[in-house]
Parts: structure tokens; C-alpha cells; sequence
């Protein structure tokens, strides 16, 4: 993967700007998403850009990532390879202000607190966490129960002699 920087110094300033950075970085090595995956050890590669701009004076970053992660079937519990991608806009907002909640039903961006060295990787993080999907699945896969013991019957059948009688 490409070393890229770890901090933004200056969030405002790189809006301002309309300045952009991209790169790639190993999705295990962001702690908290990591421990959504499957087979850790392997390089799982996340591909990303960070654009700032500033709009109706504003200043705004658009974080785009997209990673192909190694995730655990919920149906089967074998891994399943998801592909996961992040397309946001973020409100910049000083630290020492409070974050803006009337005119948000739009949806057009998240607002966050920004200061002084934002967190590259931090930032694509969230996004991609925010991204995951709830319940990770094959197309096709079924219980892995019924196909182990060659028994078709519902693991719920058990439960129809505790139904009482009446």
C-alpha cells in the first residue's frame, strides 16, 4: 500500500484550497473496522480521495472510499467478500462551535467538528464503517446445520412438543 499522510494540518485551509489527496491503505490496519473482518492477516486494500471545497462560505470535505473487505456470512458464517463504498460530504465546523442541527433534513452532509490535524485515515474509517452492510450474505447459501447432518427438518421443530395442548 502507498504511505500517504496521516494528518490534514489545516482542514480549513485544505477547503479553502480546493485541494484533494487520495491513496490506499490496508483496511486492517483501521482498528475498528478490523474487527468487522474475516482472515485479518490478509491485505485487504481500501482506495480513497479527500476533496475540499467551499460553498456559501461553508468549507466542506467529500471522502469517497471504496474497499473490497473480507466479512463473515451471516447465513452460512463462511467469509463472504463484500464490496463496501463511501461517498460523503462533510460539513467542517470549528471545534469551539456547536454543530449545526436545523436545516439537515436534506441529508446533503454530515456535519463534524474539525481543528487543527484531521485524521486522514480516522475519517475514511468512519465513512467505511458507516458504509457496512448489517448483515453480510452470499447470493446463494443456506444453514449450514441442515446440510451437515443431511437433516432437513426446521431447527424449530423441536420446540412443537413444548406447545401446549389445549
Amino acid at each position: 500500500m502507498s504511505h500517504q499522510p496521516e494528518v490534514i494540518p489545516d482542514p480549513f485551509e485544505f477547503a479553502r484550497r480546493g485541494s484533494s489527496l487520495g491513496g490506499e491503505l490496508d483496511a486492517c490496519s483501521l482498528p475498528r473496522l478490523a474487527e468487522s473482518l474475516c482472515d485479518v492477516g490478509a491485505e485487504q486494500g481500501v482506495r480513497y480521495t479527500l476533496s475540499g471545497f467551499v460553498r456559501d462560505d461553508k468549507f466542506f470535505l467529500d471522502v469517497k472510499a471504496s474497499a473490497n473487505l473480507t466479512m463473515q456470512c451471516q447465513r452460512c458464517l463462511g467469509n463472504v467478500s463484500c464490496l463496501v463504498e463511501a461517498d460523503s460530504r462533510l460539513l467542517l465546523v470549528p471545534r469551539n462551535e456547536e454543530l449545526p442541527d436545523e436545516g439537515l433534513e436534506e441529508d446533503d452532509f454530515d456535519p463534524i467538528h474539525a481543528g487543527h490535524d484531521l485524521d486522514v485515515s480516522g475519517t475514511i474509517e468512519e465513512e467505511l464503517l458507516l458504509a457496512l452492510p448489517l448483515a453480510p450474505t452470499h447470493e446463494n447459501c443456506s444453514m449450514p446445520a441442515a446440510q451437515e447432518n443431511g437433516d432437513e427438518r426446521s431447527p424449530f421443530a423441536a420446540l412443537k412438543g413444548l406447545k401446549p395442548r389445549g
